[in-house]
Parts: C-alpha cells; structure tokens; sequence
C-alpha cells in the first residue's frame, strides 16, 4: 500500500501523445460532428434529441432496405430495376415517411469538416449509427428513382451528384476520426458505396463514375492517421479510467471497493503505460502477417510468476489492464479494411 500511495508524472509518450491529440479550432456550424450531435442519439441517451426520437424504422422497413441492397449492389442492372419496380409504393412510403430526417442526412454530407469533441470517447456517447445508416440509404433510394425534388431531369446526374458529397463525406470521416469505433463505420459506409458502384458501372457509361473524384484516389493509411487514431484510442481509455475513478466513489459503491481503487490503481501511471502501448503501435513497422504481435512488456509476462508479482507491486490495476492491449494487433486489423476497401475500388477502376 505504501508503494502505492503516490502517483508517477506524465512520461515522454503521454506527452507526445497528447500532442497527438491537439486539433486545430474550426467553426462549429461547418463541423459534421457537431451537426450531427443535433440530430442523432447516443448510447447514454436519445430522449434528449429532439430528432432522435423520429429516427425509427419499422420492421417493413428494415426489410425493404435489407432487400435494396441484396438486389442492387454487386449486381446487374436488370436484378436492380426489377426490385425497383415491384416495390415501387414500399418504396415511396418509406421515402415519404423519412423525408424531413433525410434532410439532414443530406446537409450532413455537404459539411466541409469532421472533428470529434476528444471529450466525446467514451463508451457511453458514441453515436446510435444505425438510424443514420438507414436514412442514407433512403437518400440514395430517392436520388435512384429521381424523387429529390430536383429539377434536373437526368436521373444518373442527381445520383451521380449525391454519390460525390456521400463519398467525399465519408473519406473525410475516415481520415478525419479519432474514434475507433467511428473509422469503422466510415468503412462500412464506403464499403457500401464502392458495392453499389459496381452495379452503376455495369448500369451507367463507365466513363461517368469517373467523375466520382473520390474514388479516383487510392485509399491510404498515412502515420498521420495511426497517430490520429491510436491517439484517440488513448483518450478512450483515459476517458474510460477517468469515470470508473468517479464511479467508484459513489456512495453506494462499497467500501472496499472504493479502497481497493483508491489504493491499488494510479491513473497517471495507467496513463503511462497506455501511451507506452500507442506509441509502439504507430513506430511499429507495417506488417501483414497475424502472427506479428508487439512485444510484450515484462509485467505481462507469466513466464515467471515471482517476477510478474514483483512487477505488479505498483498499479496491479492499470498493469493489468495495459496487458490486455497487448493481444489485439490494431495496427493489423486497420490495414486488412484500408486493404479490402482499396481492392473494392481498384476492381472499379478496373471495371471502368
């Protein structure tokens, strides 16, 4: 207890990482994070959101857009239009039903930045993504069957129009996001996009996707992105110890928990030895091979466990919950879905 009973300060890697976190103040009327705090709901909660509560889908719904996509992406125009045509009223009833929440949809996309409250990365305020998900596929239905309201008769313009704010929204996400969690859903988006495209390539004059500037360009991961995305991943975990601290000292918590946290968990410590971890990660060289895992600090070794509880004599919490970043290989689960979306693409390049 002794040993316990102060703190470290801030290491080298915590503050390097935290330089990492540092962002560049923006206007918050041209922040699609922001925006979309307005409108969406989180984990924590929805009641709030005077949106939000609109955002439902019903099961007919749920099915219809899960039919779209089986018979419009990665398919041929013929499966496409037949769909269109047979659940033509199914279609027009949802368009209709959703067509306020798919504006915002479409002002979202048209945002010029993305730039997540680093406060925001915890477990409990990431976004609901489902209901935003199922609204731009009713935006995408609507411009597919021409029903945007615009004036432009050239169906493949409207679409094609949509087509490049979603992309470009979307990239910017992917290369704009701190949070794990939200980078993966930027994949999911442009895995949907690229699927879709390869049914417009086989439906359109080829030479129009190319207009699409978006997926001129390949996809890349540059060391500016794993620093950006680990670092947000520190943040998470800090956030994350940060409220277990708070909660332990609730009233109704008891009191050899309260003592248990109090005693054998230092958060500044805990801080360090996570940074330590991100750090690595992003020095670490690129590899593809599943079997290449960071080397282990020797607290997390059970090799000998004299040793590893000599080790864990100081923060055993924070130690303890350090090892268990050591078994995911992040960097390589990053580079397989920048890898996948990219061989989407290049088949569609290929294809035009």
């Amino acid at each position: 207890m002794a040993i316990n009973a102060t703190d470290r300060t801030k290491s080298p890697n915590t503050l390097l990482v935290e330089n990492w976190l540092k962002q560049q103040p923006i206007d918050p009327s041209e922040n699609g994070f922001v925006y979309l705090q307005t409108f969406i709901g989180t984990f924590q909660d929805v009641t709030t959101k005077e949106v939000a509560t609109t955002l439902s889908f019903n099961d007919e719904e749920d099915q219809l857009l899960r039919d779209y996509k089986k018979s419009c992406y990665q398919t041929d125009v013929a499966t496409c239009n037949e769909f269109l045509e047979k659940n033509n009223e199914s279609i027009l009833q949802a368009i209709h039903a959703h067509k306020t929440d798919a504006t915002h949809y479409r002002k979202l996309i048209e945002m010029p930045y993305w730039q997540e409250d680093i406060q925001y990365l915890t477990p409990e305020n990431l976004f609901k993504w489902a209901p935003l998900l199922k609204l731009r596929t009713i935006s995408e239905l609507t411009v597919l069957i021409n029903l945007d309201g615009s004036s432009n008769p050239n169906v493949n313009e409207a679409l094609l129009t949509f087509l490049n704010k979603d992309a470009q929204f979307w990239n910017m996400v992917y290369h704009s996001s701190r949070s794990i969690f939200n980078h993966m859903i930027a994949v999911s988006v442009i895995k949907s996009q690229l699927n879709f495209a390869s049914t417009l390539a086989r439906t359109l004059d080829t030479a129009v996707l190319q207009r699409v500037t978006t997926w001129q360009t390949p996809f890349e991961l540059t060391n500016s992105d794993f620093e950006r995305v680990f670092s947000g991943e520190w943040q998470f975990a800090h956030n994350t110890m940060q409220k277990m601290i708070t909660d332990a000292q609730e009233e109704t918590v008891p009191f050899y928990e309260k003592w248990l946290a109090d005693t054998f968990f230092n958060p500044i410590d805990s801080d360090n030895l996570m940074a330590e971890f991100i750090v690595s990660l992003v020095k670490e060289p690129i590899s593809t091979n599943p079997s290449h895992t960071l080397k282990q600090p020797s607290y997390c070794s059970n090799d000998n466990k004299l040793q590893q509880l000599w080790h864990l004599r100081y923060n055993p919490v924070g130690k303890i919950l350090s090892c268990a970043n050591y078994e995911r290989n992040l960097k390589l689960q990053f580079i397989n879905m920048n890898n996948e979306i990219e061989q989407l693409r290049t088949n569609l390049i290929v294809t035009q």
